[in-house]
């Protein structure tokens, strides 16, 4: 018996290890037979013992010769982010395949094709079993394909136009100025060092989207608070916050509106690895309060749809986008009624509850995440180039003068900050960091083979094959980017990404077409141009700026499933950007080489060195901590930061 069982076990491990051969050499064969440049992995990046294992295993794999192999560092998930377009560069080719057991994926960072892809949605749909993990309370509209996708997209766009953005804005405003406020109380000086930066953006972008497309009415917390501790730490029933329901803490709620949200998304990586059922049995904390914050939230979106039921059925209307409001008429609820229409239910399909709940989590979800991450890596990349930074203020002191942020006007300022320095900044941000490093898609398993034009040849990929369009990379392509000498040759950004040229720095005037033409003042409004104001969408960059060939800047997607939000994204960021540097800069803190009085003391060679130094070491941070779940961002680490007035800063005059 013994013997049987052990036999057994020792068979399990050799019958996996010789499928996975026999899988290696078959999809082996399909690379070979495409004819485009292949590099061969053990195991994939995404095999989940690997994903558990790695971090284990990785400091004695990095003492081995391995470590520099091609092969290895395609074997780590964020490759995209760690190489950038290194390993394009090394292979001579802007596509190539990496073959695995479980399948191949074919990688571009040619525009060119990624043009040819975005454009054919049929022959290369979104492989939508990557996109489970957002199925958490529903199917919506980022993880479903075909008449499903349809379905949703009609339901859902409507809200996403020119006259919600305006709400947008004026939400936008009111709650970085109540950032900032946050940040300045309680301190006698005229600066402030904050190390929560990153949880506070995601703070002010959760808030605009819960108020301008949920109705949630959220107010900023105390600042002494928020500064003392991260936000995943903090529960939102603070005294000093006021957050109308769903979002108090009673009887009913163990988590606020706010706090389950951020922990949730702090902690998905258990909600993917563990069946959710099992959570709240396993006897680790973390996971117990994932699958905590996992129904509390649901109970939050629950209430946002009851609500809005009982409105709809009370006759009641919403000012602004009312997402909810959209989903409820996209499932067949209409006024005076808290059923469904039993003709709309034949006559066409309907939203689901689940489909309801799966949208509004993917909405506030991608609505504020992506924006947080903008407002963030704008600053920190700001911060790390004063001079671009002045220029930004300067821009902006001619764009709104001597004027309010009350009477800031959305028609009239957003087009001037969109096609001007704050634009090129917003730009220059999502080329470097855009919100996912690469978009995937797929040529289905039952689908004919699909063929590519690539330099003039066209090449077929197999049914099976998966596709990452690779943003990161391609954002960097000096084929199809106008590129420079690099600052500094010795010390480049990347250690092996475009080492000679200026593609890897932060440089937003290259997005300027003459710095010395571009006009900042509104009344010359003819010479903007306005982007698709009739559309949900917008561009991904204003028609006044540089206009990359298409296909070579995507981080926002681009053909028919470009991100819906857009342009809702673009005006946040903009009057976020807009509230803090108009009267306030942001420099690095350097509290790890000089306290402040010795910075005071300090030459400017010294002053020079020091700031130098805590460049090198956020640029090395980012570097290692950046990682993605659902967007890119520093996982593990902050970096602080000082906020000044204008006029009192100590670094600036070192970067003119």
């Amino acid at each position: 018996m013994v013997s049987i069982l052990f036999c057994f076990l020792l068979a399990l491990p050799l019958s996996y290890f010789l499928n996975s051969l026999w899988c290696l050499r078959r999809n082996l064969l399909a690379a070979k037979a495409t004819g485009l440049p292949y590099v061969v992995l053990p195991w994939s990046n995404l095999n989940l013992p690997w994903l558990l294992l790695r971090p284990l295993l990785l400091p004695v794999l990095n003492k081995l010769p391995i470590r520099d192999s091609l092969w290895f560092r395609l074997l780590s998930v964020d490759w995209p982010w760690h190489q950038q377009y290194a390993v394009f560069h090394q292979l001579d080719s802007d596509n190539f395949i990496y073959v695995s057991p479980t399948s191949n994926y074919f990688n571009t960072a040619d525009a060119a094709v990624i043009d040819q892809i975005t454009k054919r949605r049929h022959d290369f749909p979104k492989p939508v079993e990557v996109y489970r993990s957002l199925d958490i309370y529903g199917k919506n509209v980022v993880s479903t394909e075909g008449n499903v996708w349809k379905h949703h997209r009609k339901t859902v766009s409507p809200p996403f136009n020119e006259k919600n953005n305006r709400m947008v804005w004026d939400e936008s405003l009111r709650q970085a100025q109540s950032m900032i406020n946050g940040w300045m109380s309680h301190q006698a000086e005229s600066s402030v060092s904050i190390y929560q930066v990153a949880d506070d953006c995601m703070r002010l972008s959760l808030y605009v989207i819960s108020c301008a497309g949920f109705g949630v009415n959220l107010d900023w917390p105390g600042a002494e608070d928020q500064r003392k501790q991260p936000l995943t730490n903090r529960h939102a029933a603070s005294n000093t916050e006021k957050e109308t329901k769903p979002s108090e803490i009673d009887g009913d709620h163990r988590m606020s509106y706010v706090d389950a949200l951020q922990t949730l998304l702090h902690n998905m990586l258990w909600i993917f690895i563990f069946p959710i059922f099992l959570m709240k049995w396993l006897p680790f904390s973390g996971i117990r309060r994932s699958y905590t914050s996992y129904v509390e939230w649901g109970r939050h979106l629950r209430e946002l749809f009851d609500n809005k039921k009982d409105d709809i059925a009370a006759g009641k209307g919403q000012e602004g986008m009312d997402l909810m409001g959209f989903l409820c008429k996209g499932a067949g609820l209409t006024s005076g009624s808290t059923v469904r229409d039993s003709e709309k239910l034949q006559s066409e399909p309907v939203l689901s509850d689940t489909e309801i709940m799966g949208n509004a989590f993917v909405f506030l979800l991608a609505g504020h995440e992506t924006a947080a991450n903008s407002i963030h890596f704008s600053c920190l990349y700001l911060a790390m180039h004063p001079a671009s930074q002045r220029r930004l203020q300067k821009s902006l002191d001619r764009i709104f003068a001597s004027r309010p942020i009350s009477e800031w006007e959305y028609e009239r300022d957003f087009t001037a900050l969109f096609s001007t320095m704050a634009g090129a900044v917003l730009a220059e941000e999502l080329r470097l960091i855009p919100p996912v490093p690469a978009i995937p898609k797929c040529v289905p398993r039952n689908a004919s083979p699909q063929t590519l034009v690539i330099n003039d040849q066209k090449y077929t990929l197999p049914p099976s094959t998966y596709i990452n369009l690779v943003s990161l990379a391609a954002h960097r392509n000096p084929k199809t980017w106008p590129a420079g000498p690099p600052s500094d040759p010795k010390n480049p950004v990347h250690p092996n990404s475009n080492t000679d040229n200026d593609l890897e720095e932060f440089k937003p005037e290259r997005w300027l077409h003459d710095t010395a033409q571009i006009s900042d003042d509104p009344a010359e409004k003819d010479q903007y141009t306005e982007d698709a104001p009739n559309t949900a969408t917008g561009t991904n960059s204003s028609n006044a700026l540089h206009r990359p060939p298409r296909g070579a800047y995507i981080p926002f997607s681009e053909g028919y499933r470009a991100c819906l939000g857009r342009r809702f994204a673009q005006v946040g960021v903009l009057a976020a950007l807009a509230v803090i540097f108009k009267d306030y800069s942001i420099e690095l803190g350097v509290d790890k080489y000089a306290s402040d009085e010795e910075v005071e003391k300090m030459g400017e060679k010294e002053r020079r060195e020091v700031y130098g130094k805590t460049v090198g070491d956020v640029r090395a941070l980012m570097m290692e901590k950046m990682g993605m779940l659902f967007t890119m961002q520093i996982r593990g680490a902050n970096v602080g930061v000082r906020v000044v007035k204008r006029g009192e800063e100590r670094f600036a005059d070192l970067y003119q």
